[in-house]
């Protein structure tokens, strides 16, 4: 792989401001010196995503994801480094040298192609849409359905000729073969190899990514004709699950109202952007899945669900509530009458009507209660259990207590049973259910593979390393002191050491920049340097801080020294060197007595013996096996 410059990559992330970056991605709120919201690499339902600017890193205390800009962008759009760092450095405006391997620019120039190729296509079909006089069924169609022609703009609509092979003759002018077309999703080949295009005789719909390049297409029927809907395939570029059509037009929208709602198809969500809706997206299709929920969250926690009222569309919106729920979010679901779907509702009945079924959403056990019940009242006790059976699981997934016992409310007064029946009633399913239910936050991994409330078991050097590490990385200047009492390699533990050895690089740079250490670290180290950076330690207790961190590895020290001299005791006295064994015996009985000391509290006994321990180290020249005098001088 090619490598760009150091200073160019600093260049980079100095011009790329993490709260910036981050917030295109993650609702921010400004708390103090720092910026919090909620984690879209895990599941939570209190934000416990942090963004420090002055630090520019950022670090989630649920999951422990967290480093500089780099990593963030790495985690949220599953970048390479370099990558990161190539779409920051397009984006801030600064050329790269040329650092591409082979293999790396042979990618970068198939993707190019792809984005071309669809670029291309996305012309030709509004141009068709336009001005092609076949297209006059497809531009009555639309009109006849209200869309403005600034709607129809925005949305980029076109449409593809019911020929076999009119988009392939347009991109043999461009120079794409047919084999690079259908690489694209836009053409297929005939069992006698020949090819021919995927879309004929539909209005297409192109379907962006987040920024709003086209990835892909969807086309609708404008008569009879099956399947009423077709998407482009999987390529590299297109995953149908992990995209919301119309994102990138309504994020803002979504951000500025504080919710999203979330609809079935192209139609639906172009119909409610032309009445003003401009919060709506689709899933394009009825299964949502939890990518498309991991995007939603970026926006907004607050959803509501406006499938088609059909049979397919309550199947989905139920797979989406609790999907949606698992995650974190706060869910409604717009009921709509009459088994339509929001654009023939919208085309009827207007804006106004709409609202007023937003207002008259449902909550998710409002909505799972309605399903259960039906049109008919629930009489019997068989009935009654049979619909709490249904239900219970929902209230289930509910954390805050609050909400359950509202929950549970509801369902007393849609079930007429009083709520010290239905609570307990739920309490036999709750006990039933812990018998074979392991609560997934125990055991939900995040995207990076961190495990979520995992036992962090550290011995008494590891967290004095971690609290002189956090220490340095705050005030440099007590570097000194840490050589000057533990030695040029003060730190034991693999990761501490590597992220000091890092620090130790950047300050001998003029200016100490810590997000920096990151670039030259792995990634449990970037999740280590992230906790440490994010914590604040009071600057008028750090003294003493550091004084107790530097003596409880002191008190390793002696402690290893300790447990070490019994054995080297012991071979001294088989092999019969007394000289050996008296200086060893020595140096064991003063180490036990200020452990001793130290055990019962006798701090002046353990200044004075901790004083002969020096002095035993200076005037005892005594070279100790496998350690020097420098090493046995570190060792107080």
């Amino acid at each position: 792989m090619g490598l760009i410059p150091d200073d160019v990559i600093e260049t980079v992330r100095l011009r790329s401001d993490i709260v910036e970056v981050v917030s295109r991605h993650v609702q921010l709120k400004k708390k103090g010196k720092y910026y919090t919201g909620f984690c879209p690499f895990h599941q939570e339902r209190s934000p416990s995503f942090t963004v420090t600017p002055d630090k520019q890193i950022f670090h989630c205390f649920g999951c422990n994801a967290g480093g500089n800009v780099f990593k963030f962008l790495m985690l949220i759009e599953n970048m390479t480094f370099i990558e990161a760092v190539k779409t920051l450095a397009q984006q801030a405006g600064i050329s790269l040298p040329s650092d591409e391997s082979p293999v790396e620019q042979e990618k970068r120039q198939k993707l190019a192609q792809l984005r071309h190729i669809n670029s291309l296509a996305n012309d030709y079909f509004r141009n068709v849409f336009k001005y092609h006089n076949t297209a006059a069924r497809a531009r009555l169609y639309l009109a006849e359905r209200g869309l403005s022609q600034e709607t129809l703009e925005n949305f980029q609509v076109g449409f593809a000729l019911p020929n076999w092979d009119s988009l392939l003759k347009f991109m043999n002018k461009q120079g794409y073969r047919p084999q690079a077309v259908a690489e694209a999703g836009l053409a297929l080949k005939n069992e006698n190899g020949r090819y021919y295009d995927r879309f004929r005789e539909r209005v297409i719909f192109p379907i962006w990514d987040v920024t709003g390049r086209v990835i892909g297409f969807g086309g609708r029927v404008i008569n009879d004709t099956t399947p009423k809907y077709l998407n482009s395939p999987e390529t590299v570029l297109f995953s149908k699950g992990h995209l919301l059509y119309g994102l990138h037009l309504a994020r803002r929208s979504i951000k500025e109202k504080g919710y999203v709602i979330i609809m079935e198809g192209y139609m639906d969500v172009v119909t409610a952007h032309r009445y003003g809706i401009t919060n709506a997206v689709a899933s394009l299709g009825t299964s949502l899945t939890r990518e498309q929920g991991r995007l939603i969250i970026n926006y907004s926690r607050n959803v509501v669900i406006a499938y088609d009222s059909d049979a397919a569309g309550v199947a989905a919106t139920l797979r989406g509530l609790e999907l949606l729920q698992e995650i974190g979010c706060q869910v409604r679901v717009v009921n709509i009458p009459d088994g339509k779907d929001p654009d023939d509702f919208l085309r009827r009945h207007g804006y106004q009507a709409w609202e007023n079924l937003i207002e008259q959403a449902l909550s998710l056990i409002e909505y799972r209660l309605r399903q259960a019940i039906g049109n008919k009242p629930v009489r019997t006790v068989s009935g009654k259990l049979e619909v709490m059976r249904q239900v219970f699981p929902s209230i289930a997934g509910i954390k805050s207590d609050i909400e359950r016992e509202e929950s549970l409310k509801i369902i007393s007064r849609f079930l007429s049973s009083s709520p010290e029946a239905v609570t307990a009633e739920f309490k036999r399913f709750e006990a039933n259910l812990g018998k074979k239910w392991t609560n997934p936050d125990n055991i939900v991994k995040t995207k990076h593979n961190i495990i979520i409330n995992k036992e962090n078991k550290l011995n008494s050097r590891e967290k004095a390393e971690i609290g002189l590490l956090k220490l340095v990385l705050e005030d440099p200047s007590i570097v000194e002191i840490i050589f000057s009492e533990l030695g040029e390699e003060p730190f034991r533990n693999t990761s501490h050491k590597n992220i000091f050895k890092q620090f130790l690089m950047i300050l001998k740079e003029p200016y100490y920049q810590p997000a920096k250490i990151f670039n030259h670290l792995k990634d449990d180290e970037q999740t280590l340097l992230s906790q440490f950076l994010t914590h604040d330690i009071p600057g008028e207790n750090r003294a003493q801080i550091m004084k107790d961190y530097l003596e409880s590895i002191h008190r390793c020290n002696r402690q290893e020294r300790r447990e070490t001299l019994i054995k080297e005791i012991g071979d001294a006295e088989r092999s019969g060197d007394h000289e050996l064994y008296g200086h060893l015996w020595r140096e064991y009985i003063i180490l036990r007595g200020i452990s001793e000391a130290e055990r019962v509290g006798n701090h002046d006994r353990v200044d004075n013996l901790l004083q002969e321990y020096q002095q035993f180290l200076k005037t005892d020249t005594w070279k100790h096996p496998r350690e020097g005098s420098e090493g046995a001088e570190r060792r107080n």
